[in-house]
């Protein structure tokens, strides 16, 4: 599906509205957090670069894992090929890293690491195997489980069982399958689940861009960056839809289309986030671009008695200073707050920000700046992480002392 030319138009064409924009409103406030930066990466054997847009996997004992470039072997295009690191988090709120893995000639990971319940490690690398990482005494064990590797951006989610969800295989229209893996004692066995792209012009969906998600009965949830053909003219009818994978109880799930996006004026379009799915049902995402001003937005998608979904618009992002473009996953604490980050080109516009929106009784949400970052101290952030307690942990892919990127830890 060459659909993406409809994208590289409506960003050039959001960047000088935007722009326009931030010369007329005044950017919110940012609020007083406590922002502290857990490791600066020198792009050497600790690594750098973490993986775009993607969370850190955090374990029961508040550890943190990520993967990126950087390494010690110079044969991936000039600069390492890539290493998954560990974030130790030791006594007296001391943090330290630690290199699980150095890819050497394989090519480097590229996509968020799953974390199942016996704390393997599970990622996908660039051109090569899916792999699992397995801890042991004093080191941790490689092994390639899946031959056909798996998508990027989208990786893989571990059920309570132990099976995996991703995209596994290229399906039977060549657009992708969301699939399982599920281990047994002759290696992983794969099940096609769904099909993308199974209708002319993809009305159902096409391209995800981030990671799946589960509620708490099990169903699984995602975006794809594009398809959708609604009558709408941005991204050519293309603008990506939300979806809900449904379990019948014999192996087979059923595909819903949640949400078409660009389906109104004022619609969001293009998501690369992953969808958050509260106590009620309620899913809530990103979209990068499109909107009011054409700068993205946040959205509610509220399950109705009629069985289909109603797309409530939470944010319009109004300009680049207050973090237009965002693209990755939201986080949701107890009180019903949101917290996402945002940022176009990194410090070519701007650097990025963490922010959050806070619901309010008159329906409403306000929206204010938890951090800005300034290159200094982080650069294109990627996706966030909440502890037990509400501190949010994140990764920026450029930026720091050494320009390669940060580990950061914000309490609201």
């Amino acid at each position: 599906m060459k659909l993406r030319s409809f994208a590289a138009t409506l960003l050039a064409r959001a960047i000088a509205v935007s722009l326009l924009a931030a010369i007329i409103l005044v950017p919110p406030a940012v609020a007083k957090n406590k922002f502290k930066l857990l490791h600066q990466f020198t792009g050497g054997n600790d690594g750098g670069g973490p993986v775009r847009l993607a969370a850190l996997a955090m374990d029961k004992s508040g550890n943190l894992y990520g993967a990126g470039g950087g390494g010690n072997e110079k044969n991936c295009e000039g600069w390492g090929c890539g290493v998954v690191f560990e974030m130790v988090h030791g006594a007296r709120d001391t943090w330290s890293e630690n290199v699980l893995y150095n890819f050497g000639n394989l090519k480097n990971a590229d996509s968020p690491l799953a974390l199942d319940s016996e704390g393997n490690l599970y990622g996908c690398t660039d051109h090569g195997p899916m792999f699992e990482l397995t801890p042991g005494v004093g080191q941790w064990t490689f092994n390639p489980i899946w031959q056909s590797g798996c998508d990027g951006p989208v990786g893989a989610i571990s059920d309570r069982a132990g099976d995996l969800y991703g995209i596994f295989g290229d399906g039977k229209y060549d657009d992708g399958s969301i699939s399982e893996l599920s281990p047994g004692s002759s290696g992983w066995a794969y099940t096609d689940l769904y099909d993308l792209c199974a209708q002319q012009g993809c009305p159902d969906g096409v391209t995800p861009e981030a990671p799946f998600s589960w509620d708490a009965r099990s169903n699984l949830y995602g975006t794809d960056y594009q398809g959708g053909l609604v009558n709408y003219p941005d991204c050519g009818g293309h603008c990506g839809v939300a979806f809900q994978m449904t379990p019948n109880g014999d192996g087979t799930w059923t595909y819903h289309v949640m949400h078409r996006f660009d389906s109104f004026k004022g619609d969001g379009c293009l998501p690369e986030g992953s969808l958050t799915v509260d106590s009620s049902g309620n899913a809530y995402g990103t979209t990068g671009l499109c909107g009011r001003y054409h700068d993205g937005t946040v959205f509610r998608l509220t399950p109705t008695k009629h069985g289909d979904w109603k797309e409530t618009i939470l944010y319009t992002f109004p300009n680049i200073n207050t973090g237009a473009g965002p693209q990755s996953n939201l986080v949701l604490d107890k009180a019903g707050n949101l917290y996402g980050t945002a940022g176009w080109k990194g410090c070519n516009y701007t650097c990025g920000l963490v922010f959050k929106l806070s619901p309010q009784k008159n329906g409403k949400w306000i929206y204010s700046v938890l951090h800005k970052f300034n290159e200094t101290d982080g650069d294109l952030p990627n996706g966030l992480t909440m502890d037990r307690d509400g501190n949010l942990f994140g990764t920026t892919s450029l930026g720091g002392k050494y320009g390669y990127g940060v580990v950061f830890e914000i309490t609201p």
